[in-house]
């Protein structure tokens, strides 16, 4: 079979079609099941088990801007633009920088760009194999001369700038579609069930920023964010040791933290062994009451929050805190003060009511950074203390009562 493929090769390269230098002689060097360079069979497990092959919001979108992260195709188009959101943005939605309609020579209207059939995300949609004969990532630059790869920040919509190695790669589209600050302003008191943070600015959250920061607060971040190499990399797809090395599930191209062994929901703690010497998890269903915000059939890890931030009394692990945060805005028992405050913005189902009213800015803050944190979906792992902040500050904004003596 390799001789076949060699000649194959052999018979392109002859009729003049590019070859990368340095690229293997034939492609089962890098392609074979077995003595692979490359095991890209083992990936493409982790991948078709990954939220990118599964969740619908991975792979149904293909209007304007959405095509850069949710279609191949749009993402390269993104990448020829070095990653400049406004730049792309723009671009996919035909418009100028002062916001008017793009025009061609001849004065007629620039059509939306839309891809006809497009490609979902897929191994090359993030690796560019054929530049330098190996697996470089598309965020990744490699000097011409020494061959040094480095990687390509990622600036966020707020101008914050994401450097966290390899997982400026995740950084790219997982990042809020939009300034939060301002976007939450510019809502003139209306809100809408969407929000303002798109559905996955964990790079925002890692780095600590692009929340709803309230006026005269100071806001800090915790340490994953410089501490962990790669950052986003380094733990999603860190594989456990041993007997479930190798669980397409967990860890590698399925990029979770948590998998299913044998029917029990199994945290990865690889990475995180490193500072935290005795962390394990536990199941958190028993852990949730009147929830309507909490992840799903997953664990909580045993990390011990520094103080009683949700103020039930106990000090319980960081994502009880969060959680217990979370439903003092919001639950299914109707006690969160967004369904007892004057103007309601959740029934007492926990259900979102569509309001023509008018909300203050600093409410309609409270409700983005509310959006923020069930987006981010790590319920403060990612970064604890600017999770805390945001939430315990938006509960403040809505009962001026409530009591922040504990407040990071």
């Amino acid at each position: 079979m390799k001789k076949s493929l060699f000649v194959a090769l052999a018979m392109t390269v002859s009729l003049g079609a590019p070859v990368v230098a340095g690229t293997p002689a034939d492609c089962m060097s890098c392609h074979d099941s077995t003595d692979a360079e490359y095991p890209l069979l083992g990936a493409r497990l982790g991948n078709e088990v990954s939220g990118h092959a599964t969740l619908g919001n991975s792979r149904y979108a293909n209007a304007t801007g959405c095509q850069r992260c949710h279609t191949n195709e749009g993402y390269v188009e993104y990448v020829k633009m070095g990653f400049d959101n406004i730049k792309y943005d723009l671009w996919a939605n035909s418009k100028n920088a002062d916001g008017t309609n793009a025009k061609d020579a001849s004065g007629k209207s620039v059509p939306v760009p839309y891809i006809s059939y497009p490609s979902q995300p897929g191994c090359f949609t993030c690796h560019d194999p054929h530049r330098r004969g190996d697996f470089t990532l598309r965020t990744q630059t490699v000097d011409p001369k020494t061959a040094a790869v480095s990687n390509q920040q990622i600036t966020l919509y707020d101008k914050t700038v994401f450097d966290g190695g390899s997982g400026n790669l995740c950084a790219s589209c997982h990042q809020a579609r939009g300034n939060i600050q301002t976007s939450t302003a510019a809502l003139k008191g209306m809100i809408s069930p969407r929000g303002t943070s798109h559905h996955g600015p964990e790079a925002d959250m890692l780095v600590g920023a692009n929340g709803y920061e309230f006026a005269g607060m100071k806001y800090f971040s915790s340490p994953h964010y410089s501490f962990v190499d790669n950052t986003c990399i380094g733990c999603h797809m860190v594989q456990p040791a041993a007997r479930y090395g190798f669980s397409p599930e967990i860890g590698g191209h399925a990029f979770t933290v948590v998998g299913d062994v044998h029917e029990v929901e199994l945290g990865n703690v690889a990475n995180c062994i490193d500072c935290h010497k005795d962390i394990k998890t536990v199941a958190a269903k028993k852990y949730i009451n009147t929830t309507i915000t909490a992840l799903k059939n997953t664990v909580y890890f045993t990390i011990k929050a520094k103080k009683d931030y949700d103020g039930n009394g106990k000090v319980e692990f960081v994502q009880q805190e969060v959680q217990g945060l979370l439903d003092r805005l919001v639950n299914v028992g109707g006690t969160g003060v967004m369904q007892k405050m004057a103007n309601p913005m959740f029934k007492p189902d926990g259900s979102f009511i569509t309001s023509k009213t008018a909300y203050t800015e600093a409410q309609l803050g409270a409700y983005a950074n509310l959006m923020y944190v069930i987006e981010d979906k790590s319920l403060g792992v990612h970064n604890t203390v600017y999770t805390i902040e945001l939430l315990m500050d938006s509960i403040k904004a809505i009962d001026p009562a409530y009591d922040t003596a504990n407040r990071p």
